[in-house]
């Protein structure tokens, strides 16, 4: 089964997520973007699938935020 990432990059001065090579959604902070794409992956989690949420660090490397089955839920709104 592959592998769902969604990757929370840098757009100008503000976040974006990347999945599939789109962007979606504008979000002001990085943690904003960061819960979003925690509730999409934990959605698709849930429906089988392995997810996982990646951060776009000061270096501009991706590192591993949030990984479905391993990490704990996202928080409730």
């Amino acid at each position: 089964m592959a592998l769902a990432t969604y990757a929370v990059v840098r757009a100008g001065d503000k976040w974006t997520i990347k999945y599939d090579k789109q962007n979606y959604g504008t979000f002001k902070t990085q943690q904003e973007a960061v819960n979003h794409a925690i509730k999409t992956a934990h959605r698709v989690g849930e429906k089988g699938h392995n997810a996982q949420v990646m951060i776009q660090g000061i270096d501009n490397r991706l590192h591993v935020e949030w990984v479905y089955g391993k990490s704990p839920d996202p928080p409730l709104d």
